[in-house]
């Protein structure tokens, strides 16, 4: 019994040391962009919740930038009907189209 229990940690120390000395994991390099759709509405969501604080366009648009750089508004377009199909509530809802009216009169490419 000894044994096995003294096998077993040795093979976890093993395992933990080959893991994060002497080949750790390497964080690969993503974007935004490559998020699944539900999480890129889920960001824009967060900037919409945001701006009512900041009233910022330009940082907003900055941030949405990093979803879509050539169109930004395109990433609110496709964040309302991703929120649509998920079912966000109301409120969500209308932050989302809040931001997306604040950014037609401002401009927003």
């Amino acid at each position: 019994m000894i044994g096995f229990l003294l096998a077993i940690a040795l093979g976890l120390s093993a395992a933990l040391i080959y893991g994060w000395l002497i080949a750790p994991a390497q964080p690969a390099a993503t974007t935004l962009s490559s998020l699944r759709a539900d999480y890129q509405a889920d960001y824009v969501l967060m900037i919409a919740e945001a701006y009512p604080q900041t009233a910022d366009l330009p940082s907003a648009l900055e941030m949405l930038r990093r979803l879509n750089s050539e169109k930004p508004t395109v990433a609110v377009d496709e964040a309302l009907l991703t929120a649509q199909k998920l079912g966000y509530s109301d409120a969500d809802m209308h932050s989302l189209i809040d931001l997306k009216l604040r950014l037609n009169q401002y401009g927003g490419e």
